[in-house]
């Protein structure tokens, strides 16, 4: 914009008479009292404003899409804010946050959420080639071709554990083709954090989620340490009802048969009482038919079944919900009101600090409100029988997924600067190994770069489940009989890896 008023001044200079004197154009000097500091503060106001823009025409985009079937077009909800998606926007931000100590965090989430967003754009080639080579990735066994995606399925349902282990072992060639294309879009993501001068992608995944990365491998550790005896304990008891072999015979494979929801559990949570028992638990919160919380418990026929929450703006919190029944279903919705009061919750009129501070929050209220099917006197207003059994199946598949985030937290961490690949197999085969209490072979390190990742999202995971379970204790027994309020802040940390029994 300068170069053209400069190109114009020219022209108007080039008309005028040769004796006249030339005008004044110098630009008038700043005020001395105006700081940068000052100066750059309308334009972080901006970003936030445009960024709100943004996000709220991608959470209109998926619940059109998730409610109704409704073409998603991403795109199409961030057309036209190519300059908000820009290095020199992130570059803005920095300097923001450097100028402006007061607004840190308002500042940091912005810069945060833009980075993540940049990152994502830079690598979504990549990305999109590898979910696409998910599902179409095949492998064989017995000379029958078997679709990748649904090997878990496949393992669930198959009787025989000689060919459930066919199954798995099966695998594993596929696994090492899938490999190949995460190897390439790890090596894209870190051209593209190199480009936006970021740091390097752990560090920039830690900053991003606030997690401190050597606190977190100290977590870790202490998950698997803490829990070891109960999942020894847990895993005889699965094996006992089901597959009914020594827990020195089984193998990775028979996990998925192993945390299969027993048929008379699932039982106790039909259909028609999903969306019923989230409604009572909101009711006895005290915040059901609140404003700007949506509740939508429609059945369209082209409704995703799976539950979402967005947030499109402030005092408007939705839920979409299309129960299918059983215990997981349970789960998952009452996770998502956990995750939607949280976010409803939020009341301090900035977008960054109500809607792109609040993912930790939230994720540790979704975790809460999930194990709340581990609550007996829960289950009981509930009019759910046989509770012993929904608790201990409900416990079981928090405690593997505690276990497992903090495994493949700890492998992540561990193999970060191991350069040699086998050594990286075989160290990612040992943690594995302890996380889930089997003895696994040297072929499982072909998984090594398909379940540990630079996002850290198991740690996210971890994260959440530990801060709720601390979070319960504050809160006492019977919870979800008071009044819900957001927490306010962080845990304590001394409250922290208290939790995931």
């Amino acid at each position: 914009m300068n170069s053209l008023r400069f190109f114009g001044l020219v022209l108007v200079l080039a008309g005028c008479p040769k004796s006249a004197p030339p005008p004044d154009v110098t630009p008038p000097r700043p005020d001395a009292g105006v700081t940068e500091a000052e100066l750059i503060a309308p334009k972080v106001d901006a970003l936030e404003q445009e960024a709100a823009q943004v996000v709220r025409a991608v959470d209109e985009a998926l619940w059109q899409h998730w409610t109704t079937g409704a073409p998603l077009d991403l795109a199409a909800a961030t057309k036209g804010h190519d300059a908000l998606f820009s290095k020199q926007s992130l570059e803005t931000l920095h300097r923001a946050r450097e100028l402006r100590p007061a607004d840190t965090r308002r500042i940091g989430n912005l810069e945060r959420w833009l980075g993540g967003e940049l990152l994502a754009r830079g690598v979504a080639a990549e990305s999109e080639a590898l979910a696409n080579l998910e599902s179409s990735t095949t492998f064989t066994v017995d000379g029958k071709e078997l679709p990748w995606r649904d090997l878990n399925k496949l393992l669930v349902s198959e009787k025989s554990a000689v060919k459930r282990r066919a199954l798995w072992n099966g695998s594993h060639a596929a696994a090492l083709r899938l490999e190949a294309a995460v190897v390439r879009r790890d090596g894209k993501l870190k051209e593209v954090l190199a480009s936006l001068e970021l740091p390097a992608p752990l560090d920039f995944a830690a900053e991003t989620r606030g997690l401190d990365l050597d606190a977190l491998r100290r977590q870790a550790d202490e998950v698997l340490t803490r829990t070891d005896a109960e999942w020894k304990t847990t895993l005889q008891a699965l094996t006992d009802a089901d597959v009914r072999l020594p827990v020195s015979a089984l193998t990775r494979g028979e996990l998925p048969r192993l945390l299969k929801v027993p048929a008379a559990v699932d039982a106790e949570f039909p259909k028609g009482k999903i969306g019923t028992r989230a409604v009572q638990t909101l009711g006895t919160l005290g915040v059901y038919g609140q404003p700007g919380l949506t509740i939508d418990l429609a059945e369209a026929a082209k409704k995703s079944p799976l539950p979402l929450t967005v947030a499109p703006g402030p005092g408007d919190v939705r839920v979409s919900v299309k129960p299918v029944g059983g215990l997981r279903d349970q789960q998952a919705v009452l996770g998502e009101l956990g995750a939607a009061l949280t976010l409803h919750g939020a009341k301090s009129g900035s977008f960054a600090l109500d809607r792109l501070g609040r993912s930790s929050e939230a994720l540790r209220a979704s975790e809460l409100f999930a194990s709340l099917l581990t609550e007996d006197a829960w289950l009981s207003a509930n009019e759910v029988n046989n509770r012993p059994q929904v608790i201990a199946a409900a416990k079981a598949q928090r405690l593997f997924a505690l276990r497992r985030a903090a495994g493949v937290v700890l492998a992540r961490l561990e193999t970060q600067t191991i350069s040699d690949e086998t050594a990286a197999r075989a160290k990612f085969v040992a943690i594995m190994g302890r996380a889930t209490g089997l003895s696994l072979s040297p072929e499982e390190g072909a998984r090594w770069r398909l379940e540990t990742d630079d996002f850290l999202r198991s740690a996210a995971q971890l994260d959440a489940m530990l801060g709720a379970e601390a979070w319960r204790v504050q809160l006492g027994d019977g919870w979800w009989l008071k009044t819900f309020a957001p927490h306010p802040g962080p845990l304590p940390a001394a409250a922290q890896g208290e939790g995931g029994k």
